[in-house]
């Protein structure tokens, strides 16, 4: 049995009791000394979607106390989380700077509080997108926090309205290298000149959820010398970090591997645990939102990260630069041919074209092309929907069943963070 209730759930009890008393005759202080101030001890920010308030005061650089509007005098005011912010940690790196801020930006002012659903909590606190009233309008410190380059863009409180805002303005700071986004703002650290780079797989091959192991997040180190990252972490947008133990490695020119799922460690393989899948399947075209994955050094540097779908200076030299063919139609039956079904491509130029870790995408299952994929001028690179022994230039998707659609439908290959590079469609789909 469930007997755990919800702030609103709670006031909702307590103000039915009250009106089953009144109508009795009795009072609350009458049944044993029962406080009566308790009937009103929740804030009326848990009975509406809109609330409206004064800042109190601000406890860091994602949570403020606000005295709303409606509430009785003896309401503590309610820490209010910010929807769609993640800021660092007090005593953390970057945490002063980002609490600074909001005060700053909401200190004394008035503000409307919004989330489609009043219940959005987080460790108790309410979730909730804040505007505030300045002297030329309604501002919204969530985006300016992002814009400075203060917080991290997350989906929280179960409201994505904001999404396509949020995210683009993190991608901008980060290419300005703001605040967080400042590979040394905290201290010189570890292998500080190697450029790292990172992505994330977040549409794994098929249903994620049958096997979270297939979304994953990859670091690349381009430098000529082994790189340990024990005591490195990675984290989403959310609380949720994975630290690398001391054994963890990033081999020259080569990557480590974090999967989402669970499995045994190597040294360049490792597993965060988790037993649903993380990442969510971003999607321009029905405004699915998407989300990013961060490495933090032990310094609290933010070294290499990934924010999806791009939104900002979203180019690819390889844009243009790929020729894309499907053969959807195996011979005989498809699903006794599965490698009759195969994606071919080849340079659209004179150029070789390198397609080490792009990504093919079609019906929700996706293939990245390993480390060292590169096709020369006049040669094709077959992929194959099935399974077999890879070649230069004859690859398998590893699928046991066939997944291009006879009647129609699309491949593309794009990026990592979902810029496209080249889609073919037929029959009935559509790129």
């Amino acid at each position: 049995m469930n007997l755990s209730c919800s702030p609103r759930c709670v006031n909702a009890v307590r103000v039915t009791a009250a009106a089953l008393v009144g109508a009795l005759g009795l009072t609350l202080a009458s049944l044993g000394g029962v406080d009566t101030a308790r009937g009103s001890s929740t804030s009326v920010i848990w009975d509406s979607a809109t609330t409206s308030g004064l800042i109190d005061h601000t406890i860091d650089g994602d949570t403020v106390a606000v005295r709303v509007e409606g509430d009785p005098p003896d309401v503590t005011p309610p820490h209010v989380r910010n929807a769609g912010i993640q800021t660092m940690e007090t005593g953390d790196c970057h945490a002063a700077e980002a609490t600074s801020a909001m005060k700053s930006l909401v200190t004394g002012r008035a503000v409307r509080m919004t989330i489609n659903d009043p219940a959005a909590s987080s460790l108790g606190r309410p979730v909730r997108y804040l505007d505030v009233q300045t002297s030329t309008g309604w501002t919204d410190p969530q985006l300016s926090q992002l814009r400075g380059g203060h917080a991290l863009p997350v989906v929280n409180g179960g409201d994505p309205t904001r999404w396509r805002a949020y995210f683009t303005a993190a991608q901008q700071a980060a290419r300005e290298g703001r605040n967080l986004w400042d590979t040394d703002y905290c201290a010189a650290g570890p292998a500080q000149s190697t450029p790292l780079r990172l992505w994330v797989n977040w549409d794994g091959n098929g249903n994620e959820g049958a096997d979270p192991n297939t979304e994953y997040v990859r670091v690349l180190n381009p430098g000529s010398t082994v790189l340990g990252i024990g005591g490195w972490a990675v984290r989403t947008g959310g609380q949720d970090s994975y630290t690398f133990p001391s054994t963890a490695r990033v081999p020259a020119g080569g990557t480590l591997t974090l999967r989402v799922g669970k499995g045994t460690n190597t040294t360049t393989t490792f597993h965060w645990g988790w037993s649903v899948p993380k990442f969510a399947n971003a999607n321009l075209a029905t405004n699915a939102y998407g989300s990013g994955a961060y490495l933090f050094d032990p310094d609290g540097d933010l070294r290499a990260w990934s924010i999806y779908p791009c939104l900002t200076a979203c180019s690819d030299p390889l844009t243009g630069k790929v020729s894309l063919a499907v053969h959807p139609d195996a011979s005989g039956v498809d699903a006794d041919n599965v490698n009759g079904e195969y994606v071919r491509l080849s340079p659209a130029g004179t150029s070789r074209v390198d397609l080490s870790y792009k990504v093919l995408s079609a019906n929700g299952y996706t293939y990245e092309l390993p480390r060292g994929t590169v096709v020369e001028p006049g040669e094709t690179l077959t992929v194959h929907v099935g399974q077999g022994s890879s070649s230069r230039l004859r690859q398998f998707w590893g699928n046991t069943r066939p997944v291009l659609a006879n009647a129609g439908g699309a491949v593309e290959l794009r990026t990592p963070d979902s810029i496209r590079l080249a889609c073919r469609a037929w029959g009935t789909g559509r790129c």
